[in-house]
């Protein structure tokens, strides 16, 4: 369960599952939870990779992409000022509203402020990736959504002032004066 430069075992493992799982359904979920462990060494855990998978796919994104184009851990990379952002996003989503960035969050929280706190965090990642897609994609996202999968029940959480966000920062890229330093250095 230690955390490293990936993240932990279990987020690694569940993200393994919500990579390949069918959206729709959730067939054979409880096989790709057992696959997934083993891949981990989390021999015993398949119940809470499982648990936290299916919660992924009951949010209300998650299931509007099963209808709609969809990609799952996407690679994206890109200039960005003297930057170069680059990541996977685990779900972006063409909605009739535009582009929509999904990424699951296996953390555990404790209460509103750590959700509040992490949504800001994570806020700041997903306008990154946003960036890089906005010059790959020549298009805009127009919304990113968090899918918080470490509770009892799913919670989808849109970041807050999204638009306000990109913009703040890609003016602090565009400021930054060489690569490994300023905000992302």
């Amino acid at each position: 369960w230690q955390r490293g430069r990936y993240g932990s075992a279990v987020g690694r493992a569940v993200h393994g599952v919500l990579q390949t799982v069918d959206l729709a359904t959730g067939a054979d979920l409880a096989a790709l939870a057992a696959t997934q462990a083993m891949a981990e060494g989390l021999s015993g855990r398949e119940w809470l990779i499982e648990r936290l998978a299916r919660s992924a796919l009951d949010a209300p994104i998650v299931q509007a992409a099963a209808g709609l184009p969809h990609w799952r851990e996407l690679y994206v990379a890109a200039p960005a000022g003297s930057h170069v952002i680059e990541g996977y996003v685990d779900l972006l989503v063409r909605t009739p509203d535009g582009l929509v960035l999904v990424d699951y969050k296996t953390d555990y929280i404790r209460d509103d402020d750590s959700v509040a706190a992490k949504v800001a965090r994570y806020g700041r990642q997903l306008a990154a990736y946003a960036l890089a897609l906005e010059r790959v994609l020549g298009e805009p996202v127009a919304d990113a959504r968090l899918v918080l999968c470490g509770g009892e029940a799913v919670r989808e959480l849109p970041v807050p002032r999204w638009a306000e966000v990109i913009d703040a920062l890609r003016d602090e890229l565009a400021g930054a004066a060489a690569p490994g330093t300023g905000p992302l250095g």
